[in-house]
């Protein structure tokens, strides 16, 4: 499995999955706003890619710098997933804090082609996009430590955060966006609690 422990293949899945919340709760977000499918789609691989591109770059980095420092650096990277976790979830709890969401309603009589267009190009799209996958370069930099392989974390990624954002899409068109402020928070504990186990 591209030569990768079992241990290590866990760390990336748990940690991917943790990561792509981000992308769960701004698809369930936009979803609820209502989006067609072709938007949806367009959204999710822009997603996915940029959680390839990122972690690949940043476990490169990692690898580097953990050469230099040893294992000094590996604890240095098991905050920065504590920081990144625990700045996910405070952010989901002020939003439900400060914002009063509305109840649950379904929009399963909307029919695709009455919802309108969204209005985004290419840049706006990966705007959206890289607000939600800039952590996964801070992800990379910490897995760069640990040994891990860059190719199959960053395809995992990739994967996992293209799958997530398409379900939250699919969610939020059905639902509203409550959901997706539990899914961030879960991220986030997720995070904190790995960050834990890599520095003791």
């Amino acid at each position: 499995m591209i030569g990768i422990q079992p241990t290590g293949f866990l760390t990336v899945i748990i940690i991917g999955i943790a990561l792509s919340m981000d992308a769960f709760s701004l698809g369930v977000g936009l979803g609820a706003q209502g989006m067609r499918w072709r938007d949806v789609v367009r959204l999710s691989l822009v997603i996915s890619a940029l959680h390839v591109i990122l972690p690949l770059s940043g476990i490169w980095i990692g690898k580097w710098l953990h050469g230099i420092f040893g294992d000094i650096f590996q604890r240095l990277a098991a905050l920065i997933l504590m920081i990144l976790g625990s700045k996910m979830a405070l952010e989901s709890i002020r939003r439900k804090v400060d914002e009063k969401l509305p109840p649950l309603q379904a929009n399963l009589r909307i029919a695709d082609d009455e919802l309108p267009p969204l209005q985004s190009n290419l840049f706006q799209l990966s705007f959206f996009a890289l607000g939600v996958s800039v952590d996964a370069l801070s992800v990379g930099f910490s897995l760069g430590t640990l040994g891990v392989s860059p190719l199959f974390s960053s395809i995992a990624f990739g994967l996992l955060s293209g799958m997530l954002s398409l379900a939250g899409l699919y969610v939020g068109r059905k639902v509203n966006q409550a959901l997706g402020e539990y899914g961030q928070l879960a991220g986030g504990a997720v995070l904190v609690a790995l960050g834990l186990k890599i520095f003791f």
